[in-house]
């Protein structure tokens, strides 16, 4: 009896084949196998300041976010969506549970001392060891300095509540990284 080929599922790269040849998968390889079913231990620290919309709406859909958190001083929603509307109409549609940090805990300044990752961390690993909502959870920042200091405070600070096996990951950049080349 013939075996059953399923032709829509088919993985690129196995672990003994790439150990074998010693060599990493392509970025194109590792792409293909990061989506569109991202772990629910994984997550995002998204810079919108120079996101389109249709950008932020694919990465809503390609990482599925289970959490959405924001973690701007003035958290404008119509920067990623049509509307204020729209944004929770899609946040909806995803199912994910949208935040204002800041917004809950009262700060509404970078300058403030609060700002700091070491301080609002705590708040963000008991919000979610509250929850019986899991990830991927998406992070929305809009201050490069904010979010390099929460890219290397806050996994530390919120593993108990994901998982010691949490991916962290960083997409969107400022203007200063979208100059082309020098000629």
């Amino acid at each position: 009896m013939k075996e059953r080929e399923t032709k829509h599922l088919r993985l690129i790269v196995t672990r003994s084949e790439s150990d074998k040849t010693a060599a990493k998968p392509k970025p194109s390889q590792a792409y293909q196998l990061a989506f569109p079913y991202p772990e629910t231990s994984t997550v995002v620290f998204l810079y919108v300041a120079t996101l389109e919309r249709d950008e932020f709406a694919k990465i809503i859909g390609d990482y599925a976010p289970r959490w959405i958190i924001d973690v701007r001083a003035v958290p404008r929603l119509d920067i990623i969506a049509a509307s204020r509307r729209s944004a929770f109409v899609l946040f909806e549609r995803t199912k994910a549970h949208y935040v204002d940090l800041f917004g809950r805990l009262g700060i509404k300044s970078y300058r403030a001392a609060e700002s700091n990752p070491a301080f609002w961390g705590g708040a963000v690993c008991d919000l979610l060891e509250h929850s019986s909502q899991k990830g991927p959870y998406l992070f929305l920042f809009d201050n490069e300095e904010l979010m390099d200091s929460a890219d290397y405070i806050l996994p530390n600070i919120i593993k108990p509540a994901i998982g010691k096996a949490a991916q962290f990951a960083r997409l969107g950049r400022s203007e200063a990284n979208h100059r082309p080349p020098a000629e």
